[in-house]
């Protein structure tokens, strides 16, 4: 029961920081950062690099998805560059699995003090402030609703499925969905494969379909942050779980085959697994590029302008 309350704690603080957010990026719509933005994802090749490079530098590809929708929401970025984006923060989220970095939810609530400080001076500074603060308390309710179910990690249960998974790929898929969405964290379900490799407990092409199922499962944030959303918003969130769901779906018959390959980049088993998801998914990007264009009218044909 507690869990459960720490988790919907989490939830309310993590929509209010995302509607704080959104009302900051308004605030900020009239000093021409448009301009800026659409330097830098002009096109879905620029828009990728650009996300490939903040996902890195803030090692959370969640919290670029969810600014992103602010973005389109407040008409500060369009869905197909928006999508550029998105297809960079696959490629981004896989330095997580090369160095294990610090989370950054764990700097909310510092992020949030600093702009509460910047919310006080004036113009573009107190803008700044808002949407320093709407970051931070959405880094503190996904950290909330992360620690609600850190036990499920240390229940034997959930080693005993784990290691089951080791007789089924569609079932290594389907829980890296469900767990990853769960503990709101594919860094985290990335780090437990890498350990129960390391101690024999699961082999590559097992722990490679846990993280590919991952990579589905980390989209619970982006389909959260839609709630509410105008429809831009929830185009994004839809782009991105199609965008991984076909990644997983067009590797899933040729899981084997791609790990025997991908046994000759290393001979350490968790470093195996580190280029593999580095490198199904910096294909998996680079092959949807060239189809930004239909591939955005298609989501616009599932998620149609919401009538007024």
């Amino acid at each position: 029961m507690q869990n459960i309350i720490l988790f919907l704690l989490g939830l309310t603080i993590f929509l209010l920081g995302l509607y704080i957010l959104k009302a900051g990026l308004e605030g900020l719509s009239s000093l021409n950062l448009k301009k800026v933005i659409t330097g830098f994802t002009s096109t879905p090749f620029l828009g990728c690099l650009t996300g490939t490079f903040l996902t890195m530098l803030l090692q959370s590809s969640s919290a670029i998805t969810v600014i992103t929708i602010g973005l389109v929401d407040t008409g500060l970025m369009s869905f197909a560059q928006a999508t550029g984006i998105i297809l960079g923060t696959n490629i981004g989220t896989t330095i997580t699995g090369q160095i294990m970095a610090f989370k950054l939810e764990n700097l909310g609530l510092p992020i949030f003090i600093l702009g509460l400080i910047l919310f006080f001076f004036r113009n573009t500074i107190r803008f700044i402030g808002i949407n320093l603060c709407g970051l931070g308390l959405i880094f503190m309710g996904m950290d909330y609703m992360g620690k609600s179910f850190l036990f499920i990690q240390n229940n034997p249960l959930f080693y005993h499925l784990l290691i089951l998974t080791n007789k089924s790929n569609f079932l290594a898929i389907i829980f890296g969905i469900i767990f990853t969405a769960i503990i709101q964290s594919s860094s985290a379900m990335t780090g437990i494969v890498l350990v129960l490799a390391k101690n024999g407990q699961l082999n590559l092409i097992t722990a490679t379909a846990i993280i590919l199922g991952s990579n589905v499962g980390t989209c619970i944030t982006a389909v959260l942050a839609s709630i509410g959303s105008t429809t831009g918003g929830k185009r994004v969130a839809t782009a991105h779980v199609m965008l991984n769901l076909i990644g997983v779906i067009a590797y899933y018959p040729f899981l084997k085959e791609f790990t025997d390959y991908m046994v000759l980049t290393s001979t350490d088993l968790p470093r195996q697994i580190a280029h593999t998801h580095t490198v199904f998914n910096i294909i998996s990007s680079v092959v949807i590029l060239p189809f930004v264009g239909p591939f955005t009218k298609f989501i616009c044909y599932l998620i149609p302008e919401a009538h007024r």
